[in-house]
């Protein structure tokens, strides 16, 4: 087995364990306590509420229809993920997509709660689906919905990241859900939501940035940083005050991914050069997302 094969055979195993725990989350927590997921989940339950409470539909009562209508309304989406992704991150989707679908779908869930207090339902629940969501975009695709439209607008627009675009979204789901229900459905369904969103962003590697600054005598190590690691590198003269010989400061941006092998470039070319690896709190101008594993 080559290679390629074996790295896309490991991205798409761990695709797949995140969108196991996502239906998990949703079908043993969220759905016991008769709370609303965000996303195009929580669109889902709110198309299947328009069709059996408004148009009077009839539902079976041995499966939830939420997995087939969140199956429906990423049809379009499979689109957007093309055009703006590649090629790869659109069929590890259509997998997770379909296998996610099934197990909303036909994954048993609890008569009661698992917990007593739904508070705290809500945190483990929120952070079992968060981080499935995070390991599924890790492995360069995604569960649909939020997370490709989320996705689409990390990489068109930086300041959006997946878990962010997601609590927009859920604010006007739950308002929907307040008026129809009442504000203690909706603030538990918030923070379910609002806990998956952070556990997206640290997960989701590629969405965290750090800034790298080191000092070195090696003048030619940004030229290999940026031939190595495809980021731009900019690079000053320094003075070193204790050792009084000239150093140079090379200075880049990376994503968590990229961090260790920047690290490992940095050991191979000059073992004593001093590292300063920080997180910036904002980064502006043309910093490009990489999103495809």
């Amino acid at each position: 087995m080559s290679k390629q094969i074996q790295k896309e055979t490991y991205n798409m195993f761990w695709a797949i364990v995140g969108v196991v725990f996502f239906a998990t989350a949703y079908r043993w927590f969220l759905v016991p306590a008769g709370l609303y997921s965000g996303g195009f989940t929580g669109i889902s339950q709110l198309v299947k509420l328009l069709l059996t409470e408004v148009l009077h539909i009839p539902m079976p009562e041995s499966i939830d229809v939420t997995g087939i209508i969140f199956w429906c309304i990423n049809v379009p989406l499979f689109v957007l993920g093309y055009k703006s992704i590649g090629r790869k991150f659109l069929y590890r989707t259509i997998i997770a997509v379909c296998i996610q679908s099934f197990l909303l779908t036909t994954i048993p869930a609890p008569k009661e709660p698992l917990l007593d207090d739904i508070l705290l339902n809500c945190i483990i629940g929120g952070a079992l689906s968060g981080w499935g969501v995070g390991i599924t975009l890790r492995a360069g695709g995604s569960g649909g919905g939020t997370d490709i439209v989320g996705m689409y607008c990390a990489k068109n627009y930086p300041e959006f990241g997946v878990g962010k675009l997601s609590v927009m979204m859920n604010l006007c789901i739950y308002l929907i859900t307040a008026v129809r229900y009442d504000l203690e459905i909706a603030a538990y369904s918030m923070v379910f939501s609002f806990v998956a969103g952070i556990m997206v962003d640290r997960v989701h590697y590629q969405n965290i940035k750090v800034s790298v600054f080191v000092v070195t005598k090696n003048r030619e190590l940004g030229e290999k940083i940026n031939r190595t690691i495809s980021r731009g590198v900019t690079s000053w003269d320094g003075w070193g005050e204790y050792s009084h010989l000239e150093e140079v400061v090379h200075m880049v941006v990376v994503n968590k991914y990229e961090l260790q092998a920047l690290k490992k470039l940095i050991r191979q070319e000059d073992p004593n050069a001093f590292v300063q690896i920080m997180s910036p709190d904002m980064i502006m101008g043309n910093f490009e997302k990489r999103l495809e594993v």
